[in-house]
Order: structure tokens, then C-alpha cells, then sequence
């Protein structure tokens, strides 16, 4: 973990130099962060077998540099924010896109006519949920459901998505100007965002040590849930702190906080990229790249259309949603930073509060997935009920964003 911990720093700082040497001229060199650049090197290293350190180690080094990020955002002060519309907006999205990733995967499957019945509904297992959820459920399908190498496939689409994620978010702000600032940044260190970040740092370590060890004495199924969604936590906890400082007359520094967010979200990039690797799937390639490309191109229609009801802060929550739903909600972060360099806007908060309003749809879709992978239900049925969810969805959008502006 040290190591991990080491290289993602090591590597941000590879980033830096490189996208200061690099000419600022080419149709996507502009806006590509020093981050992404710092974790495009982490992939070529980890491809020729020189990363040090496992790739779990650089997912858990991701993990926490998340919690932390969140922390902070929660200690931040707020500017105006209409948190209520952009959660809704996001998870009801995320409705949306998980329903409508796992029907498209379940056409191909319908397709190639010779898979396995979960294989489709791996999609948003991977591309919504991201890698965590996308190995825990591949391997309870390859236990009790006979679904061969089910975690590697499902650990594979994971990986792709978060290319996906940062890739497309890259070609959508090519053309915009502020894009220019969160690639060529500079943190503005100083002594303060040093104790900051070492005292966001000291209380997220409490609150992790306090869910991993208290929860686990308590129960062990609610230790690993409290886990699954710890940076909500954080950003509740944040906030509390920042209101009851706020109450005993404690000004909260909010342009430090705001750096130590920055700097997580650029480590928790390089972190999330130096933790890809490439399972052997080289039988089901093309079923593969099929569901992604199947379920990608569903999200991106929903976030098309539910984008056109949005009246404020379209573009990052936009990216935001896109970035969470293709690889995980940290990489959503990452990619609100590419328009929101300085993370003003309230849709990092709102990023946050979504998971409050998605976890119902989200649970329940992942209960009907496994029911089609273990065959209680066949693949037919399954995708038209995640259609129906799907289309529902998007008419809830219809109907609830528009009142939430009046």
C-alpha cells in the first residue's frame, strides 16, 4: 500500500513535468490534465510488468484518496447551490443508465446466441458500479451460477470504462478554453494546504478505522455496505464539522480545502489508472467489446436527452454523471474537474448526495440481474423490465426536473 501510496505521487509528479514540456497545440493535447498523463505512463508501466505493487493496492490507494476528496468537499463552503435538483437529476439518471446499460447488454447476449444468460447484465455491473461491485458479483455468479470466468470479465469491462470515461470527457470539452486551466494548473501548495491536508487526511483515517473495525465488530455485512458508500459518509461528516465550526465562530479556510480536493482527485486519477490490467478474455473478446460498445452507447443517449431539461451547471453535471456511470463516481470527480477546474460549482456535492436517491433502482437492479444469471428469470424478461425501468426513468426526468426549476 506504501508503494502504491508512493508511485501515485511519484507519477502525478511525472504528469506534471511532462505537460509542461509538451507544446500546448493538437485538437485533444490542451485539455488533457497532467494526471491523466501521469496515469497513461502508469498504464504503459503496469503493461510491460514494471508497476510495482498489486493492482488491489492501487484500487484501495484510489478508494481512500476518494474518501479523502470528499472530506474535504464536505469542509468546503458552500457557494449557491441548488443540491436538491442536481442529486435528483444525477440519480435518477443513474436509474436510467444502469436499466438501460443491462437491457442493451442483454440484446447482444441475445445476439451471439451462445453465452452465458448474465453475461450482458455484467455491463453496468462493470461500467455502473465499477470494479468493486463488478468482481464481488462476477464471482457469486461464477460460484452458484456456473458463469465461467465471470469476474474477470466483469473486472475487464470495469477497466475499459474508466478509459472510456476519461477518454470521452476528454473529446467532449476539446473545444472548451477552461479546459486549458485544469491541464496546465498549479496547486498553489503552501504551508496551510500542507497542515490542511494532513488534518483531512489524520480525520478520514479515524473515520475509516472507525467503520472498518467498529462496524466489523457489529456485523460484518454492515461494515462492508457502510464501506461501499464510506465517501458519502465523509461528505456528511465534513459538512457537520464545517457547521459546527462554523457555529463556534471558526472560519473554515476554503481555498485550502479546495486544494487538497484538487490535489485527491488528480492522485486518485493516476491511482485509478495505474490499477488497470488485462485479465485473459481473449474467448469472449468480441461479445465483449459488443456489450460495451451496446451499453455506452445508451448511456450516452440518456445523458443526451436528459441533459436538454437541465437549465444550470448542464455541463459538469452532465460530465459528472457520464464519468460515474462509464467507471465509478471518483472518475466522475476527475472529470468535473476538467470544466470545473476549481471545483466552485455544486455539483461535486451534489455527486456526493446522488447515491442517496440512486441506491433503491441501483440494489434492486443488481437483485434482478443476478436473478437472470442464476436463470429464476430469462434474459427476455429481464430486458424488457430494465426497458421499462429504463423509459420510466427518463420520464420521471421529464416530469421532476423542470418543477425542481420553478
Amino acid at each position: 500500500m506504501t508503494v502504491a501510496i508512493a508511485g501515485t505521487g511519484l507519477l502525478l509528479a511525472v504528469g506534471w513535468l511532462l505537460r509542461r514540456a509538451l507544446p500546448a497545440r493538437g485538437v485533444l493535447l490542451t485539455v488533457v490534465p497532467a494526471a491523466i498523463l501521469g496515469g497513461l505512463v502508469a498504464v504503459v508501466v503496469r503493461a510491460v510488468g514494471w508497476l510495482p505493487a498489486s493492482p488491489q493496492r492501487w484500487q484501495d490507494t484510489a478508494y481512500h484518496l476518494f474518501g479523502i476528496s470528499f472530506l474535504a468537499i464536505g469542509l468546503t463552503p458552500p457557494g449557491e447551490s441548488q443540491l436538491r435538483k442536481g442529486a435528483i437529476w444525477m440519480g435518477v439518471g443513474q436509474w436510467a443508465t444502469f436499466s438501460l446499460q443491462a437491457a442493451a447488454g442483454g440484446l447482444v447476449v441475445l445476439a451471439f446466441n451462445s453465452l452465458h444468460g448474465g453475461f450482458g447484465f455484467l455491463a453496468p455491473m462493470g461500467l455502473n458500479e465499477g470494479p468493486g461491485q463488478a468482481v464481488s458479483i462476477g464471482r457469486l455468479w461464477e460460484a452458484d451460477y456456473g458463469f465461467a470466468d465471470a469476474a474477470s470479465i466483469g473486472a475487464t469491462i470495469a477497466s475499459v470504462g474508466f478509459l472510456i470515461a476519461y477518454l470521452g470527457g476528454l473529446l467532449a470539452v476539446r473545444h472548451r478554453p477552461v479546459g486549458v486551466g485544469v491541464a496546465t494548473r498549479s496547486y498553489g501548495v503552501t504551508r496551510a494546504t500542507v497542515v490542511v491536508a494532513a488534518l483531512v487526511a489524520a480525520g478520514y483515517t479515524v473515520i475509516y478505522q472507525l467503520a472498518f473495525h467498529g462496524l466489523g465488530a457489529i456485523d460484518e455485512e454492515l461494515r462492508d455496505l457502510v464501506l461501499g458508500v464510506l465517501f458519502f459518509f465523509c461528505l456528511l461528516i465534513g459538512m457537520a464539522v464545517r457547521r459546527m465550526l462554523t457555529a463556534l465562530g471558526v472560519a473554515v479556510a476554503g481555498s485550502e480545502t479546495r486544494r487538497v480536493t484538487l490535489l485527491g482527485v488528480d492522485a486518485l486519477t493516476v491511482a485509478i489508472l495505474g490499477s488497470l490490467t488485462w485479465e485473459a478474455v481473449s474467448n469472449v473478446i468480441w461479445p465483449m467489446v459488443a456489450v460495451i460498445g451496446a451499453a455506452v452507447v445508451a448511456s450516452v443517449a440518456v445523458l443526451l436527452i436528459a441533459g436538454r431539461w437541465l437549465s444550470e451547471w448542464r455541463t459538469e453535471r452532465t460530465l459528472a454523471l457520464f464519468g460515474t456511470v462509464t467507471g465509478t463516481a471518483a472518475s466522475g470527480l476527475a472529470l468535473l474537474a476538467l470544466v470545473d477546474p476549481d471545483l466552485e460549482s455544486p455539483v461535486a456535492v451534489e455527486l456526493g448526495a446522488m447515491v442517496v436517491v440512486s441506491a433503491p433502482v441501483v440494489l434492486g437492479g443488481i437483485a434482478l440481474a443476478t436473478a437472470v444469471a442464476s436463470g429464476a428469470l430469462s434474459d427476455t424478461a429481464g430486458i424488457v423490465v430494465f426497458t421499462a425501468v429504463g423509459i420510466v426513468s427518463l420520464g420521471v426526468l421529464a416530469l421532476a426536473v423542470p418543477r425542481l426549476s420553478e
